[in-house]
């Protein structure tokens, strides 16, 4: 069984239909992708399995959980998280404090642990700083740890956005416009990324616009137009599809050919 099935999941904003009967699934340890042109509902769909918009209709199944109507943070606890096409995050703290602060359990944060400091963490921030200090040298950013957000690039900005999410060891991580901004040394790095998180089973869920970029790191691709898949397969298969090279990039099969 996928680890997500999605099944004819509809979401409607008044007379608007921004995402129609649409159906995909991803498989564990897989990276599934989500394409289509600007306004083809992938970042709606996106905001409703995991939790931001409520379907109008439709399934959302996560590691054989129904999760419609769940809140972003319980869907979050089931193991699924997600980052924006803006990082988010607090641009005033450190690199170091934003994960701390993603980790962070209920159980450890209380006023009392804030005004007593390290001394007070106790296991469960402990745990949270091991796993913080990893991402950091995973990703490259160890060296960057005391830098405020908002002093870093785009591209390290992205790079602290995963952080962020990774810090937690989600079993599944949807990305929505993660090259989005970044350089092409920077493209390549985060493809590296990308694929050396699938090899140690992390599965991922990616939309971008970079269709290169894409095809080289997906295992299945569902296309996206005017809120609708309209094909999805393997990226060989994707990429020599008369309705993706129509839709997609504006071309008819003829003039592709």
């Amino acid at each position: 069984m996928p680890l997500l099935q999605v099944q004819g999941v509809t979401k409607r904003f008044g007379g608007v239909t921004a995402v129609n009967d649409a159906s995909m699934s991803a498989g564990e340890g897989s990276i599934t992708a989500l394409i289509g042109p600007n306004g083809a509902g992938k970042t709606t769909l996106f905001n409703v399995i995991t939790g931001f918009e409520a379907a109008s209709e439709g399934r959302i199944v996560f590691d054989g959980e129904e999760v419609r109507g769940k809140k972003p943070w319980q869907v979050a606890r089931l193991g699924m998280v997600r980052t924006f096409q803006t990082p988010v995050g607090f641009p005033t703290l450190s690199v170091w404090d934003n994960l701390m602060v993603s980790g962070a359990s209920d159980e450890a944060e209380s006023l009392w642990r804030a005004i007593a400091g390290r001394r007070a963490w106790g296991p469960p921030l402990e745990s949270v700083e091991l796993r913080a200090e990893e991402v950091l040298r995973d990703l490259g950013l160890w060296d960057r740890r005391d830098r405020l957000i908002e002093d870093l690039g785009a591209g390290e900005q992205k790079l602290v956005e995963f952080a962020r999410q990774l810090v937690n060891e989600p079993r599944m991580l949807l990305l929505d416009e993660p090259a989005s901004g970044v350089d092409p040394v920077g493209i390549g790095k985060l493809r590296e990324l990308i694929l050396s998180l699938k090899q140690g089973g992390l599965s991922m869920v990616v939309i971008d616009h970079n269709l290169g970029f894409i095809l080289s790191i997906a295992d299945t691709v569902y296309v996206l137009a005017e809120g609708s898949v309209i094909a999805h397969g393997p990226p060989d298969t994707i990429a020599q599809d008369p309705r993706v090279i129509e839709t997609y990039l504006g071309q008819t099969d003829e003039e592709a050919a």
